[in-house]
């Protein structure tokens, strides 16, 4: 997908240093970012110092997801659990999956761009074939026709289902960003 493969000298040193090092020194040691680092060890299940294969952190689960940082935070408000592992904050899998069950109105899964978390279950391929891919901006047309609908009385979540959203995306667009002077 992105940066150089890795070469078996390489994976092999990462298990040599992950038995030691925390991730920052094993990703200087490789000459490589502390997420490629983090990343291939949750990939080939390498264990060692932080290093939890069960386990995503807050910008993996936001890119596999298909949505922000900020929408996840939220998630943790309403219940998502997670746990600090300095510098990262961490979700267990069965956590993730337990709050994608419960709360569908929350995400897209047409969005999802690796599904191999959820693919075995059939709540999730079936809101798979009944979600639809649009694109994360917004046009004026919809803002408009979101904040009619909330002016006449609409639910968040009723907004969410007519506009086929998420209710943290409209929530996100009614009150997350003030613009000052009224501006566009």
């Amino acid at each position: 997908m992105g940066g150089r493969a890795w070469s078996q000298e390489e994976l092999i040193r990462l298990e040599e240093l992950t038995e030691t090092y925390p991730l920052a020194t094993v990703a200087r040691k490789l000459n490589r970012s502390e997420n490629a680092v983090f990343l291939k060890r949750q990939r080939t299940g390498i264990g060692g110092f932080m290093a939890n294969t069960d386990m995503l952190t807050r910008n993996t689960l936001s890119r596999i997801l298909g949505v922000e940082n900020r929408t996840i935070q939220y998630w943790e408000r309403k219940g998502l659990k997670s746990v600090r592992k300095k510098p990262y904050v961490m979700y267990r899998q069965q956590d993730i999956i337990r709050y994608m069950k419960e709360h569908p109105e929350d995400w897209n899964a047409a969005r999802v761009t690796d599904d191999t978390l959820f693919m075995q279950y059939p709540w999730f391929k079936e809101k798979r074939k009944n979600d639809i891919s649009h694109k994360y901006n917004w046009t004026q047309t919809e803002v408009s026709q979101m904040k009619m609908l909330r002016q006449q009385g609409f639910t968040i979540r009723e907004i969410a289902e007519k506009m086929n959203r998420s209710e943290s995306s409209i929530k996100y667009k009614l009150y997350g960003k003030k613009k000052s002077n009224g501006g566009s």
